[in-house]
């Protein structure tokens, strides 16, 4: 049995087993009654619609998928299917992925990339704009200017960038803080994870949470040039790499003691600083505990850093080719839903890939690019067919089928490509506040 059919094995039983087992389906459930009897539109069966890229009109939506399962003569209304949504808690959602995730590091295990023995995971975050309803207002909040305000939510995402897998996320309320938030899934993480931060997450709070777990948790963060009188003097010396002592402030430690921990007056954390200069000839410091300079030599931080370019990339995958922000719902717990299903179908998306990438590498490896599979493509083509591969009794077959139709539309990689950024467009008025940069494939 391949490894992908081991993966979506393991989400058929989860899915089977949220379903069929009445504590966990209270878990995932409003009510307790919730799913108890096999209606129409069962627990599976809703889970599955919500999985479809579930974006345009319900009546829509619901009629082509009851065609794609052989039920023509079956109809459901939309106010139906609302209220059958509307007991399924958004956190099923995350476990689901959750359970993707762990799934693929057990099955490609021997398979999993990695930097010096490291997954490298890059965490950052991202705004997503939300439907201007009054309850969706309320809970995530509003950010303005002269020209008015929008409904914003926060949104935080660990990321890992070798394998391309999103192994966690959350949608927050726009005035929670990231590096709160980010500081709160530390003890998450796994001690083989090196973790990369851009210039908004270094302080001394955050590098003393990840030196003081009970393994210190790998990290690299770009700090500002000013970030302390340390840094400051590290840059002016002119020196590439140096060990330096960052000092704890009055502030931090009192914060640090209203957390449970003691730091002395004169208290320090052992930091690596590191210069790295880009193309235009900018100065920018990286801060790592990764003290060995011969096991991590100073010439492989800047590649390092810009690995973490890839979580920029999966953003704009969400919006854009995902349509994240073209929501179903028009309530917070519906919002959550489309969030986490967002983020698993972009991870099974990748997943099922992979198989078809090996192919593409053999057979182009003689050309003069290397070529990827055509994501935006690849998530058209899974529209419906990830209702097989979740519900059918031969997911194998559909597999086979979505691995060969993605190595058949192909794009080339061009290294060293600088494009200036291209803001989406924002409507000031209306339901949504945002247009996709993408020819739309779902």
């Amino acid at each position: 049995m391949s490894a992908n059919l081991k993966i979506i094995s393991d989400l058929r039983n989860f899915i089977a087993l949220s379903s069929q087992n009445s504590e966990l389906r209270q878990l995932f459930t409003n009510s307790c009654n919730a799913f108890s009897r096999r209606r129409k539109l069962h627990f599976e069966l809703v889970v599955c619609m919500l999985l479809n890229f579930f974006k345009r009109s319900y009546d829509i939506e619901l009629s082509t998928f009851f065609d794609h399962m052989g039920f023509q003569e079956l109809k459901a209304t939309k106010s139906a299917f609302s209220q059958q949504r509307s007991k399924i808690s958004s956190f099923f959602f995350s476990c689901l992925n959750s359970t993707l995730v762990d799934s693929f590091y057990t099955h490609y295990k021997a398979d999993i990339k990695r930097w010096n023995g490291f997954r490298v995971i890059a965490v950052d975050g991202s705004t997503a704009y939300l439907i201007d309803r009054k309850e969706v207002t309320e809970h995530f909040g509003t950010h303005g200017n002269q020209r008015g305000t929008v409904t914003l939510g926060r949104v935080l995402c660990a990321f890992d960038v070798l394998n391309k897998i999103t192994i966690k996320a959350g949608m927050y309320p726009i005035s929670c803080s990231e590096q709160k938030i980010a500081l709160s899934w530390i003890p998450s993480y796994g001690p083989d994870m090196l973790l990369i931060y851009d210039r908004a997450y270094p302080g001394f709070i955050s590098m003393f949470h990840h030196q003081n777990k009970e393994t210190p948790q790998p990290f690299l963060m770009r700090c500002p040039v000013g970030f302390s009188t340390e840094v400051t003097a590290f840059v002016k010396s002119g020196v590439n790499d140096a060990i330096s002592m960052i000092k704890a402030s009055k502030p931090i430690r009192r914060e640090l003691r209203e957390q449970g921990f003691i730091v002395k007056v004169k208290g320090t954390i052992k930091i690596r600083l590191i210069r790295i200069v880009l193309d235009d000839g900018t100065i920018e410091v990286l801060a790592t505990n990764l003290f060995d300079q011969q096991q991590y030599p100073y010439k492989e931080f800047k590649a390092l850093y810009f690995m973490r370019w890839g979580i920029e990339t999966r953003f704009s995958s969400f919006k854009n080719q995902l349509q994240l922000e073209a929501f179903s719902g028009q309530k917070v717990e519906t919002i959550l839903q489309d969030f986490h299903a967002t983020v698993f179908l972009s991870n099974l998306q990748e997943i099922i890939s992979k198989p078809a990438q090996e192919k593409i590498d053999h057979e182009v490896s003689k050309r003069k690019y290397d070529y990827q599979i055509n994501k935006n493509t690849a998530i058209g083509i899974m529209k419906n067919r990830v209702i097989g591969l979740l519900l059918f009794k031969d997911p194998e077959k559909i597999l086979i089928q979505l691995q060969n139709l993605f190595a058949q539309y192909i794009e080339p990689i061009r290294p060293n490509r600088k494009l200036p950024r291209v803001k989406k467009l924002k409507r000031r008025s209306g339901k949504y506040k945002t247009l996709t940069n993408y020819k739309r494939a779902i």
